[in-house]
């Protein structure tokens, strides 16, 4: 079996599956919160963010509040595009992500860690206006991503994300995929 990298640090990295639920309040003021904890109520992490007519930017944080990473929309691109650098090493690249082809009728995501753009070695696929899609390393499923419908979702806007992680698999790098993900569906659907 290959050795799946750990984008954001191995400490993330569980040897057994792990099943989280990410829940963002909707209808906040400052948009962009999140709280992710695992299937048993513990916290995990937390992302806080700002969305202004100029940028999206969003912190990843761990379960003590200290930030992780910084996700930030890159604008003026046709792409759905993201660059995601470490708040714990200097602003160092952790990962970029794309929409593969801006052309697809059914869409998918590439994920290139650090510095390289020329083949991704993660891929996000499957139906995301329906929230149902997988992440892949390179053909391995590693995670999957859910979208819960609750009667809360519509009475006290909370929307609420099931994420299933494989063993061995960084929990903060999908926690960050999925939050770029859930806004890059809010754009789709400003649109």
């Amino acid at each position: 079996m290959a050795t799946i990298p750990a984008p954001v640090n191995p400490v993330f990295c569980a040897p057994q599956m792990v099943q989280f639920v990410i829940e963002q309040k909707v209808f906040t003021i400052s948009s962009g919160k999140f709280v992710i904890n695992d299937a048993y109520g513990n916290h995990l992490f937390s992302v806080k963010g700002k969305i202004s007519p100029l940028h999206t930017k969003r912190i990843l944080c761990d379960a003590n509040g200290n930030h992780l990473l910084l996700l930030t929309k890159k604008v003026l691109t046709m792409h759905d595009a993201w660059e995601v650098t470490s708040e714990t090493n200097n602003g160092k690249m952790v990962f970029s992500m794309k929409k593969a082809n801006i052309l697809q009728l059914k869409p998918s995501f590439n994920v290139f860690l650090g510095l390289n753009t020329d083949r991704p070695e993660f891929t996000l696929k499957g139906d995301f206006f329906a929230f149902n899609y997988a992440v892949y390393y390179h053909d391995l499923l590693v995670a999957q991503v859910s979208k819960k419908l609750t009667a809360s979702t519509f009475l006290v806007g909370k929307d609420q994300y099931v994420v299933t992680i494989q063993p061995g698999v960084d929990q903060a790098f999908v926690a960050a995929l999925v939050v770029i993900m859930d806004q890059v569906a809010q754009d789709d659907n400003a649109q």
